[in-house]
């Protein structure tokens, strides 16, 4: 599996050292396999990113460096079709309106938030890295299942659960609640006890349920109302 790797470019030694202890823990916390380079310049960076001897999956940039900022290297990067993931740190309120140009993932500012942090990390893996398929297991076969055409999930009544895909349907021999774990992604959604819905798939929402796209409805149960109309919301509006 390819590894979470993230760059942390901060000068000041103390506050990227707990940078890095922040991601690790995180990242372990959540059974990721990553790399952390660091870097106190923007200059060993972008030599770094020039080389090609690595590549990124998320740049955490203090945007106060000496000589290029993380501002200017960040410019730099979007203007060459670099769509890397960038999250600023900053201790000045006034860089975070100038810097959503280069459209970065995040802002934290000094002193930092680590749990802002976490949550950063979280996602940004679940949104931009997570794998797009799952492996499942069925009888002696393996099964791989891309999450984008998984419409919804229903358990069977026998201790299994159906797939409905946008293709057809499979049953597998395992719990809603395995599955959904397996599934721990954005787009993915417990409406019911037994349903698991792809907000990628739902045409709106009302009192009777879930309207699919495929112009079916799923209920959902008054425990799930409320997260259900705020997960759909964010989903649309991201």
């Amino acid at each position: 599996m390819h590894n979470y790797c993230l760059a942390v470019c901060e000068d000041d030694r103390v506050v990227r050292d707990e940078i890095c202890r922040v991601c690790e823990e995180t990242l372990k916390e959540m059974k990721i396999a990553y790399e952390i380079s660091v870097f106190s310049n923007a200059e060993e960076l972008e030599k770094t990113l020039r080389e090609g001897r690595h590549l990124f999956d998320l740049l955490i940039l203090d945007i106060e460096l000496d000589r290029k900022t993380g501002m200017e290297l960040a410019r730099e990067l979007r203007a060459g079709e670099d769509w890397v993931s960038i999250l600023f740190v900053t201790g000045h309120e006034e860089y975070a309106l100038e810097g959503y140009e280069v459209q970065p993932i995040q802002f934290l500012m000094k002193p930092l938030n680590w749990e802002k942090l976490r949550e950063a990390l979280r996602t940004d893996w679940k949104r931009n890295h997570r794998p797009k398929t799952v492996l499942l297991q069925k009888g002696y076969r393996n099964l791989r299942l891309r999450l984008s055409s998984v419409v919804y999930v229903e358990t069977d009544g026998n201790h299994g659960v159906r797939i409905f895909q946008e293709d057809g349907e499979e049953r597998f021999p395992m719990g809603l609640s395995e599955l959904e774990r397996l599934f721990s992604d954005h787009r993915f959604l417990r409406c019911h006890n037994s349903y698991l819905v792809n907000l990628e798939h739902v045409r709106e929402i009302g009192r009777e349920g879930f309207l699919m796209d495929q112009g079916n409805r799923l209920p959902i149960s008054r425990k799930y109302y409320r997260a259900c109309q705020e997960a759909f919301v964010s989903y649309i509006n991201q």
